[in-house]
């Protein structure tokens, strides 16, 4: 009998040290696993830049439905429709094209909305600031709109809202927090173990979201501004988020990943992205992406963000994203989403994108499609 007790008390042991084992392996692997932090909120430097061109009339800065919110920006900025400031914005949309993401790309550059320093110097001209931007006018710029911050009282009116900001932010934090798999960035682009993800609620931005990176001391910094586009009353009450804006937060965030590879082997890609731009030309200016370039960049972007998706969200929901894409002129995306899988299945041979993206302009100069 004493002989039986005590080997079932070793086995008894053994199987503890095994469970033990396996969760002391488990645990490891968690604490290795890469994670991102993230911080969200509403930035004062985006937030006066979009009223600056909503007021000088920019369409897509005009596009909110959060009622409520446009109701005090009008209140509170009516006087100062004709600010010297407002007139260069009108100039600068006309004569250089500033709109879109290039206003975005200059509020992350401006170090704060009180004494409007710029975090790089303009010359030489910083690699992240926007080209259609240029030293001269983006310093007149910079002078202005101090000058209307300061008049205007936009600290202000920023501080009334304040509370409504936080409760938004923490909004979406919260489903940041339950939907979001940034560790995906480092595992599928390769480590940035420096980089910084923010995501700046873009309050009367409407449908249109963007994405910024700035570099300073060494530091990268990696911006998503998502459009706040849904509200509770019908635009009288305050901005909701779901789960839907998850593709969107993703595909922002990635042009910091792909914008730098596509304009490090910008002359090797420019035929082939010059003629396929040809084809599809009117249907991407409609999209506001009125070069090559950029619809080489949003090509990779978005072939990026169907990989996203097969592994963090399934195929169907994949799919509909390549419908999407199709359906807007990047009627390549599914052959370009399909190469990536080669990516993923030879990280040996390719340690990060860059270093497959040969392939990728070997696949926009064979690329042909009725």
């Amino acid at each position: 009998m004493g002989k039986r007790y005590s080997h079932k008390i070793i086995a008894i042991i053994l199987i503890l040290s095994f469970i033990a084992a396996e969760s002391s392996s488990n645990e490891e692997s968690n604490q290795q696993k890469p994670t991102r932090s993230i911080s969200v909120s509403v930035d004062p430097r985006v937030e006066l830049m979009s009223i600056i061109f909503r007021l000088a009339g920019n369409p897509e800065y005009n596009r909110s439905q959060f009622f409520s919110y446009i109701g005090d920006i009008e209140t509170h900025f009516k006087k100062f429709k004709e600010h010297p400031v407002i007139k260069l914005a009108k100039q600068l949309r006309n004569s250089r094209g500033v709109s879109y993401d290039a206003v975005i790309c200059m509020a992350i550059h401006i170090k704060d909305v009180n004494e409007f320093e710029m975090l790089l110097p303009l010359e030489p001209w910083p690699e992240t600031l926007d080209k259609r931007w240029e030293k001269d006018k983006a310093a007149e710029f910079i002078d202005k709109a101090k000058q209307f911050a300061r008049e205007s009282k936009f600290n202000e009116f920023f501080n009334a809202h304040k509370s409504m900001y936080d409760r938004a932010a923490e909004q979406f934090s919260s489903m940041m927090d339950k939907e979001a798999h940034l560790e995906w960035f480092d595992e599928f682009f390769g480590a940035r173990p420096g980089a910084e993800f923010t995501i700046c609620l873009g309050m009367i931005n409407g449908p249109g979201s963007y994405g910024g990176r700035i570099k300073v001391d060494g530091k990268e910094k990696y911006y998503c501004i998502p459009g706040v586009n849904k509200f509770t009353l019908l635009g009288l009450g305050e901005p909701r988020f779901d789960k839907t804006i998850m593709p969107t937060v993703i595909h922002e965030f990635c042009h910091s990943y792909a914008n730098p590879i596509v304009e490090a082997h910008q002359s090797e890609i420019e035929n082939a992205g010059k003629r396929v731009y040809a084809a599809v030309e009117k249907q991407m200016e409609r999209n506001a992406y009125g070069n090559w370039l950029t619809v080489m960049r949003e090509s990779l972007v978005r072939a990026c963000v169907v990989r996203y998706l097969v592994k963090n969200d399934g195929i169907d929901t994949s799919n509909k994203q390549i419908k999407s894409d199709i359906s807007r002129g990047f009627l390549w995306m599914q052959e370009l989403s399909d190469l990536l899988i080669e990516y993923e299945q030879q990280r040996n041979q390719y340690p990060a994108l860059d270093a497959f993206f040969p392939k990728v302009i070997e696949f926009f100069d064979n690329y042909k499609k009725d």
